[in-house]
């Protein structure tokens, strides 16, 4: 669990090209430390988030301006999206 916190913690430092509330926390301990630690800090973040979600049985909304049937309509587009449906 560690390995897989740490790798996506690393993903969302480097990999991610908008700016998130994780990276720009990242971004700032790396200013200060080295970006090991960073990634440390962000994964350690992520694993706080997820165990509130597990504990509350919530799911995540990456843009809480968003309402949840925006999330929904947006899972359900995906999903057509996948299976083949084009429109």
């Amino acid at each position: 669990m560690r390995r897989a916190l740490y790798e996506a913690a690393s993903a969302l430092m480097t990999r991610l090209r908008g700016m998130d509330k994780g990276k720009s926390l990242g971004r700032e301990i790396a200013k200060r430390s080295c970006h090991r630690k960073a990634c440390v800090a962000v994964a350690r973040k992520l694993a706080v988030i997820m165990h509130a979600m597990w504990s509350d049985g919530t799911f995540y909304v990456g843009d809480p301006a968003a309402s949840p049937t925006d999330a929904a309509q947006r899972a359900h587009l995906k999903d057509r999206k996948l299976l083949g449906a084009h429109r």
